[in-house]
């Protein structure tokens, strides 16, 4: 994107937050995370952003002060040597003296917190981040056109899994196949997420019954992982034959996510597992017809259980033996964005939000199979960006 197109596209995010931060009587947000930061300016440097419900912005940068102004689409730009300077600036920079201030409490250390209010005495402190989430819950075209890019990526890679998993041994090994040629293909090798304690690099790979292996994974699957320092995800265990392969590894396009997940093996599955890869395409295909602009997104969680209870695969759903209360997510800058498909939710969808859906079963001790795509809402209901096919891809060992 042209620096011009760059600029109208952080102007119009601003807007939109603002308006936010004017609904709910707030002065001004000071944002800190990186991923905000990246939304609201343009820039991941180390800096502070000060947003005033109305008026212009102010990148306040402890460094790179260089890089943030090769990349920052915001008029003021200054440097700081202390934190201590920021409401200096705000002040200067405004012409008054803020009473209601916006912090990320979602995602802010206690210590920066407990900062801020030694730093603005006697000022409210607001919770601000569901006005963030909820800007970021609409992508624009830009932002969809980057995830797009994310889905062709993903479909890319998908296509020589069948070429590695005939030289992979191991689930490590090959994972390092996947994330070798995701790099050669841009994939930045993290995956951003907003939940604490949930770590992501690139998805999970596991295979057999360590697919089914619980584990605090915030999805619905698990895997052996390598250790109790890191346990989810792809182990040192042989890949075996007949057995599903579950791979969901998202891709990353210019730091916008696309999800997916699919299923392979190295000769035949057996039917149980067939059959619930059935269903859960069944989940994906109700649910995308139905998720159109206007529908609460808990209504459609209700109807992945209908179809699932109608088929007697309860059992299992979405994990086991802690089953998660979702089929699916927001993605964008982050992995776990707005809207969340589960129960109770009552977002409204809308035009330009971007979720993926991911219907999977577990079955204890044998294996777990399902499917993950990445729909964006149109005002015609739902486009699906990925295109690798959806069908379990059985891997003949004997051509």
């Amino acid at each position: 994107m042209s620096r011009s197109l760059m600029e109208k596209e952080i102007s119009r995010r601003l807007r939109a937050f603002q308006e936010k931060l004017i609904a709910n009587e707030v002065d001004g947000a000071i944002i800190a995370q990186k991923t905000d930061l990246y939304y609201l300016s343009g820039t991941d440097q180390d800096t502070h952003l000060w947003v005033p419900a109305s008026g212009q912005p102010i990148l306040m940068v402890r460094k790179s002060m260089e890089r943030a102004k090769e990349d920052a689409c915001i008029e003021a730009i200054v440097p700081i040597n202390s934190l201590s300077q920021i409401p200096e600036y705000i002040q200067d920079h405004g012409g008054k003296d803020p009473g209601r201030i916006g912090l990320e409490m979602d995602v802010l250390p206690v210590n920066r917190y407990l900062l801020y209010q030694r730093l603005f005495p006697e000022k409210e402190m607001i919770d601000v981040s569901s006005l963030i989430r909820e800007t970021r819950m609409i992508k624009s075209a830009y932002e969809i056109s980057c995830i797009a890019r994310a889905a062709l990526m993903a479909d890319n890679t998908y296509g020589k899994i069948p070429e590695f998993l005939r030289e992979a041994e191991t689930e490590i090994d090959l994972t390092y196949r996947i994330e070798a040629f995701y790099r050669s293909q841009g994939h930045p090798g993290i995956i951003p997420t907003r939940a604490f304690n949930n770590e992501a690099l690139y998805g999970q790979i596991m295979s057999g019954k360590r697919a089914a292996t619980p584990s605090s994974s915030a999805g619905p699957t698990g895997g052996k992982g390598l250790g109790p320092f890191f346990s989810q995800g792809a182990s040192l265990e042989r890949i075996g034959r007949n057995e599903p392969i579950l791979v969901d590894y998202a891709a990353n396009a210019d730091g916008y996510i696309a999800d997916l997940t699919r299923i392979f093996s190295l000769g035949k599955l057996k039917e149980t597992f067939i059959h619930a890869h059935e269903v859960a395409l069944t989940v994906q295909d109700v649910l995308s017809r139905e998720a159109v602009p206007g529908v609460r997104a808990g209504s459609l969680y209700d109807l992945a259980l209908e179809v699932v209870e109608k088929a007697g695969l309860v059992t299992g759903f979405m994990g086991y033996p802690d089953p998660v209360p979702f089929v699916g997510h927001g993605v964008g800058l982050e992995l776990d964005e707005w809207p969340v498909i589960g129960r109770g939710s009552d977002t409204i969808l809308s035009e330009g939000m971007v979720i993926a859906l991911e219907p999977k079963f577990v079955f204890p001790g044998e294996g777990t199979v399902g499917i993950e795509n990445t729909f964006v809402i149109t005002k015609n209901g739902t486009k699906k960006l990925n295109r690798f096919p959806d069908a379990i891809f059985e891997i003949d060992l004997n051509t």
